[in-house]
């Protein structure tokens, strides 16, 4: 009985290590993202390796008789790159949409934001990942801005498998 036990042991910490690398692939999913540009996500994982979505931001603020309000809209797509580690470096890109009301007064913008990140996949159900922005390019109005923050973190639950 001995001896079993430490074999037993060695195939549950083997078959968790083998779920580690298994990302999601044809599943759907929803998830958080914090940080700059933080809101709801939902994504579907076309394969592995590429993985299209949109992130969804809503914020409402009253104050001394002032109130503001700030929408936006992302649409994004991603390209993972395989390791042999639950660990996956990617690249994304990611088109913004973007409505701001200040006391009745709105306006809105449009960009393109290119960068890339790090995402782990416990399995094919359940990843965190960090990402940051290293081009923001300003479509309305116009701009181009260079930077290696500003960084968002995010959670994601994928269904179905």
């Amino acid at each position: 009985m001995k001896r079993f036990l430490p074999a037993f042991v060695a195939l549950i910490a083997a078959t968790l290590a083998a779920q580690a690398q298994s990302p999601p692939n044809g599943q759907f999913g929803i998830g958080l993202a914090l940080g700059s540009g933080s809101g709801a996500q939902f994504t579907y994982a076309i394969n592995p390796n590429i993985h299209i979505g949109g992130r969804l931001g809503f914020a409402s603020v009253s104050q001394s008789g002032q109130s503001q309000s700030q929408f936006a809209f992302a649409p994004f797509f991603r390209y993972l790159f395989s390791t042999t580690s639950g660990v996956m470096p990617y690249l994304h890109a990611e088109f913004e949409y973007g409505s701001t009301s200040t006391s009745g007064v709105s306006s809105s913008t449009t960009a393109l934001y290119l960068g890339g990140g790090v995402a782990y996949y416990w399995n094919a159900t359940f990843g965190i990942r960090g990402e940051i922005n290293l081009l923001d390019l300003g479509l309305d109005p116009s701009y181009t801005q260079f930077s290696i923050v500003p960084a968002r973190i995010g959670v994601d639950w994928f269904f179905g498998r």
